[in-house]
């Protein structure tokens, strides 16, 4: 189920894929807080965050077509935010602690509620007190806070963009009010607020895209939905990958059913070959309910993960329900114990191979859908 925020998203995301750079500002306007933010609690500087964010925009413009589900747009923005964050650190020195007794007086400055907000618009003073802030929060809470604040301090705006619980949030929030004052977190809250990107970078960044490349449209079957009719494009994503992954797998089962079927030498194992097709289907169908539904009602990986294990178990039983029903007529067939024997390894031997190339296949898509969601990283 898609959040408040993610259902005001899609119309420009799906357009944006299309090619539509003027949806694609829209976003930048509607994202920029939640990326800013999320860089600058990684990076704890503000013109590092703000150029990391600039990066991640370009990045995401240029690679919107590979995007497979327009309702991931904004876990794989969180993801890339936090990966060129954490690229950005490595690959540039930034000085994450100011000492002296030049900072110390600032910072004293800056606790006194008489002193003024004005007095504290230089940039280098922002900067050092924005890092000696972000270092003092939990490091499981800074996206939170930064967020918080220059979102108007919705607690529910926040955990739909991050992809959180409501409860959660204010629970964090509580234990930085509980480590900080509240009159002194009231202050840092008003300099987060006053150091957000305005629309002048979502101007600098438009400009930007000027020079760059527009996604490739059509990339997945989502993007050709999207240009090609609106009520298609919702079908898919209401779908999604998981569901249209499960379709491909009956498909799969009813294929592979039929030439078992055309070796059964009785109505009885016909009959019986049928019953495990039938509930096969079901269970794949099941499973990609249930992997749908963990993808679009939670938001960590133990849901997704937990429904492709119950999906495995499931054809792994299946497969064993085959050899049984199967049995009797190889021993029809093959009256020879040792050439029985040898036969049974063969097809055991190919259906443990199949069942590996499609599990491991399985596998890869599921950790791919884990990272392009942002729920999962290296």
């Amino acid at each position: 189920m898609l959040t408040t925020v993610e259902q005001k998203l899609l119309p420009d995301v799906m357009a944006a894929t299309a090619g539509d750079r003027y949806a694609f500002e829209r976003l930048i306007s509607q994202c920029r807080h939640t990326v800013t933010g999320i860089a600058l609690a990684i990076v704890k500087d503000l013109d590092a965050s703000e150029e990391v964010a600039q990066e991640v925009f370009i990045y995401i413009w240029q690679q919107l077509g590979t995007l497979r589900e327009p309702a991931s747009f904004l876990p794989w923005v969180r993801q890339m935010t936090r990966h060129r964050s954490y690229n950005y650190l490595r690959d540039n020195k930034i000085k994450q602690k100011v000492l002296g007794d030049e900072a110390e007086s600032l910072l004293e400055n800056f606790a006194d509620p008489a002193a003024s907000m004005q007095e504290l618009l230089e940039r280098e003073q922002q900067q050092i007190i924005m890092q000696d802030f972000i270092s003092q929060l939990p490091e499981d809470s800074r996206e939170i806070v930064l967020l918080y604040y220059r979102e108007e301090q919705s607690s529910q705006q926040v955990a739909d963009l991050l992809g959180l619980s409501d409860a959660n949030v204010r629970k964090k929030l509580s234990r930085v009010r509980e480590q900080l004052k509240d009159s002194l977190l009231e202050r840092y809250g008003q300099l987060v607020l006053s150091t957000a990107p305005g629309l002048g970078f979502s101007t600098v960044v438009a400009a930007a895209l000027t020079s760059v490349a527009p996604p490739v449209a059509a990339a997945t079957s989502v993007s050709v939905a999207a240009q090609q009719s609106g009520w298609l494009a919702k079908v898919a994503v209401l779908l999604g990958g998981a569901m249209i992954g499960a379709l491909a797998a009956v498909a799969g089962v009813i294929f592979g059913m039929r030439a078992v079927l055309k070796k059964a030498d009785n109505e009885d194992e016909k009959t019986a070959l049928k019953a495990l097709r039938n509930k096969t289907i079901v269970w794949v169908l099941l499973s990609g309910v249930l992997l749908t539904a963990a993808y679009e009602l939670t938001s960590g990986a133990w849901a997704p993960v937990s429904a492709f294990v119950l999906l495995i178990t499931g054809l792994s039983y299946s497969q064993l329900q085959l050899q049984q029903i199967i049995g009797p007529r190889l021993q029809r067939q093959y009256p020879d114990a040792a050439e029985l024997a040898r036969v049974k390894r063969k097809n055991v031997l190919w259906c443990v191979l199949g069942m590996t190339a499609g599990f491991s296949a399985g596998l890869f898509g599921l950790i791919y859908g884990l990272m392009q969601s942002g729920r999962w990283h290296w």
